[in-house]
C-alpha cells in the first residue's frame, strides 16, 4: 500500500465514522429522546433506580446543558491545532458532529471547521515544527 492509498483509507475512515456517528446521534435525538421512548421520570436529575436508559438520558441532558459537548469539541480542536495531532482533530470532528445534532450547534460547527484543515491537509506537526523551520 502506497502512502497516498494509506492516507485515503485514513480519510475514508474518519469521514465514514463521522457520518455514521451523525446518523446514530440523529436516531438517539429524534428516535429515542424526542419520540418519548426515553424514561420520562429521569429528565435532568440522577435517578439511580432508573437503570441504564435513565443513566444514558441523564448523561445526554448533562451534555446539552450550557452546550458542554460543543465546548468539549472546541477544546479538542484547539488541542489538535496546538499539538498538530490528527487524533485530537478526529475527536473534535466527531464531538462536533454530535454537538451539532445535540443542541450545541454553534460550538459544534466551530470545532468542525477548526478541525477540518488539520485532517485534510498535510501540515507540520505543531507550532514548534513551524517555528523551528524558519
Amino acid at each position: 500500500m502506497t502512502k497516498t492509498q494509506g492516507w485515503r483509507a485514513l480519510v475514508r475512515g474518519w469521514l465514514v465514522g463521522a457520518i455514521l456517528l451523525g446518523l446514530a446521534c440523529l436516531w438517539v435525538r429524534f428516535g429515542w429522546l424526542e419520540a418519548q421512548l426515553a424514561p420520562a421520570a429521569c429528565g435532568g436529575q440522577w435517578v439511580p433506580a432508573g437503570g441504564l436508559a435513565c443513566a444514558a438520558k441523564f448523561l445526554l441532558v448533562q451534555a446539552f446543558i450550557e452546550e458542554r459537548i460543543g465546548w468539549a469539541a472546541v477544546l479538542c480542536a484547539a488541542l489538535a491545532q496546538f499539538h498538530g495531532s490528527r487524533r485530537w482533530a478526529v475527536a473534535a470532528l466527531w464531538l462536533g458532529v454530535a454537538a451539532t445534532v445535540f443542541y450545541a450547534a454553534t460550538p459544534g460547527v466551530i470545532a468542525l471547521l477548526w478541525a477540518l484543515p488539520r485532517l485534510w491537509f498535510e501540515a507540520p506537526r505543531g507550532w514548534r515544527a513551524q517555528t523551528s523551520s524558519l
